[in-house]
């Protein structure tokens, strides 16, 4: 493997959106686990042992979702300044493209696609240090999969 692999920008533009638009709306809803730390009641009747501890459980699915959602957001603060007012305008503010391009005062849609490419490029190679900082697991199915993708070429 060489120690540069061409980009595939479309597609790691592509993998970037989709991970704002489906997978970090659940990482920030479940990162607060707001309705998880509850007291125990105590109503002094015998009981079964459960069968594991669910308050331990919450606890670690909380950190989990926590931890991804500090690696997102250190991942962001990575990126050049304009990227970041790109992702915190476009994916984590809610902004539309028109607000974002007056901020970055750009007129036109193909400069402001480009820029929007290139943000989730640096936001695809920030956050993979982020994730081993706030110890994020990764994998295919894990809380944010591995966002850069490359150009195959066969030899």
């Amino acid at each position: 493997m060489a120690l540069f692999q061409e980009l595939d920008v479309d597609g790691t533009y592509h993998a970037v959106q989709w991970f704002f638009y489906d997978r970090y709306p659940v990482i920030k809803r479940r990162s607060g686990a707001w309705d998880d730390y509850s007291s125990p009641s105590l109503d002094g009747m015998p009981k079964a042992p459960s069968a594991g501890n669910t308050s331990e459980q919450s606890m670690i699915q909380h950190s989990e979702y926590a931890s991804a959602y500090y690696a997102v957001h250190y991942a962001v603060g990575g990126c050049s300044r304009d990227s970041q007012i790109i992702i915190k305008g476009k994916y984590l503010g809610n902004l539309s493209d028109a607000e974002v391009r007056e901020r970055l005062l750009i007129n036109g849609n193909g400069a402001f696609r480009r820029r929007v490419k290139k943000a989730c490029c640096e936001f695809a190679d920030c956050i993979d240090p982020a994730c081993e900082k706030f110890h994020v697991k990764r994998g295919k199915n894990d809380l944010i999969p591995k966002l850069r993708r490359y150009i195959s070429t066969h030899a």
